[in-house]
């Protein structure tokens, strides 16, 4: 069931791309008022923002026809519950902590997509969370929202 109302990709992509360039102008002049150098990294950060979003709109006005008319939402149903569990996750992360949900929403979200290769999935997901854990937990020490598995954390410290 696709809507006949949906914007086309290169629309979609149009309009995403504008976006990006004002948010890349906006934290260019937010970052100006920083005192002595230490706007110079939002800055540079903001104009590489910029050129991605600049070159974003060169391609999608230089598509064809036939590319140009592709429908932006192609299953609404699934990009609606992909969005649902996204919101899910966010709210998930204040009760449940970061691992649980985190993993849950890497399981869900390519079998929503229709991705069917279950094995591949646990194994993106748990690699994907260790690297995760290693990086934040082990490696910078950072602190990770309060979780369910605190005590198995704690023993990876």
């Amino acid at each position: 069931m696709a809507l006949s109302s949906s914007p086309s990709r290169r629309q979609g992509e149009l309009g995403f791309a504008t976006v990006l360039l004002a948010v890349a102008g906006l934290c260019f002049i937010k970052a100006a008022a920083y005192p002595g150098a230490s706007g110079t990294y939002p800055k540079v950060l903001s104009i590489l923002l910029g050129i991605g979003a600049l070159l974003a709109i060169l391609r999608a006005l230089r598509q064809t026809d036939a590319e140009s008319h592709v429908p932006l939402v192609t299953n609404p149903g699934r990009c609606l519950l992909g969005f649902a569990a996204l919101a899910i996750y966010v709210g998930a992360i204040d009760l449940l902590g970061y691992i649980l949900p985190s993993f849950a929403l890497v399981l869900l979200l390519p079998l929503l997509l229709g991705y069917r290769d279950l094995r591949m999935t646990l194994l993106s997901a748990a690699g994907g969370l260790s690297f995760i854990l290693l990086v934040f937990a082990v490696i910078l020490e950072r602190p990770l929202p309060a979780d369910l598995f605190d005590p198995v954390l704690e023993m990876l410290r």
